[in-house]
């Protein structure tokens, strides 16, 4: 309710509306709807308020960094490799700004930074690039992505895997894959129909990267997603890499709504993001050069195996002869 009581406010619509010398909504005995023009006047209303609220709150903020609230929003992959340090190094630094985190997909986020719900979002930036109400803040430097699949999955056993291998197996995604990722995945894929149909892509959709590495490690399905988001389940010896290439590494973007200011304690936080990207790409990185030289030595041994195998069936046709 808006705390007003009826009369009150039948009188004081009346007064804008004489103000504005338009009406704002049409009466009859079926009710009260909203003209054209008031629906226009409706929606550049709640865009006053909203920047009237953003004033106040810089205004509290602009006194300095000792109380507050800021929203920050992530997509499902830099929600596992970047909030927790973030949250760490926020927390830290300004103990008394407290911290709400939305974590969606991004064209969910572009609608929450549209909406003012979150300050700032952390997401795929190809996905918001297009987006003239946002404006990128910063973008942050590459993390590369992997095939990953359960240990002793089928495809482990073999040298020479290519995607097109990779996507006979059920493949999961993790929400809405942009098309800088999803074309060279149905171009590499094999059609190939079962007795219930064409295999769908993807096979399996999850919100989240942990719900899909679960998946990946009960069945014979694949992911991409870097290696330190499954930093746990590679040390266990649950999950290996597969494959690599060029193309799958990350594209994120630190974003807010454009001509939204932002008040000291979010301009704090880009910093802040900024610094957990660094120091998970850094854990990522050594985790990187670690997998390399074992998929490396994987093919080798494969290679090797091959050819041994060709030699001894060649030496068997001569014995023959």
């Amino acid at each position: 309710t808006l705390g007003i009581a009826q009369p009150t406010l039948s009188r004081s619509i009346k007064q804008l509306e004489q103000q504005l010398g338009l009406p704002l909504f049409t009466r009859s005995a079926q009710g009260v709807k909203p003209t054209d023009f008031g629906l226009m006047f409706l929606k550049e209303a709640e865009s006053v308020v909203a920047q009237v609220a953003d004033l106040e709150q810089q205004v509290s903020l602009a006194k300095g960094l000792r109380t507050g609230n800021v929203a920050v929003g992530f997509g499902p992959y830099p929600a596992e490799a970047l909030a927790p340090g973030f949250l760490r190094r926020y927390g830290a630094g300004h103990p008394a700004i407290g911290v709400r985190v939305q974590i969606d997909a991004p064209d969910a986020l572009g609608r929450a930074l549209r909406a003012r719900t979150v300050d700032l979002v952390v997401a795929e930036a190809s996905m918001l690039d297009d987006d003239d109400a946002l404006e990128v803040l910063a973008r942050l430097p590459e993390m590369r992505g992997y095939v990953l699949v359960r240990a002793r999955h089928p495809l482990l056993s073999r040298a020479d895997v290519t995607l097109a291998d990779v996507l006979d197996y059920p493949f999961v995604q993790i929400a809405r894959m942009p098309p800088r990722g999803l074309t060279p995945l149905l171009q590499r894929r094999r059609q190939k129909a079962s007795s219930e149909g064409v295999t769908p892509f993807p096979s399996i959709e999850c919100p989240t990267v942990p719900l899909a590495l679960n998946v990946v490690l009960d069945s014979d399905a694949t992911v991409m997603a870097a290696l330190s988001m499954a930093r746990a389940q590679l040390e266990r010896g649950l999950l290996s890499p597969l494959l690599h290439e060029p193309w799958m590494c990350s594209n994120w973007a630190i974003v807010k709504l454009r001509r939204r200011a932002l008040g000291p304690a979010a301009i704090a936080m880009v910093a802040e993001l900024q610094g957990a990207h660094e120091e998970a790409l850094a854990g990522d990185l050594a985790l990187c050069r670690v997998w390399d030289r074992r998929i490396a030595t994987r093919r080798l041994g494969g290679a090797t195996s091959r050819r041994a195998a060709g030699g001894t069936r060649s030496g068997r046709s001569a014995a023959r002869r």
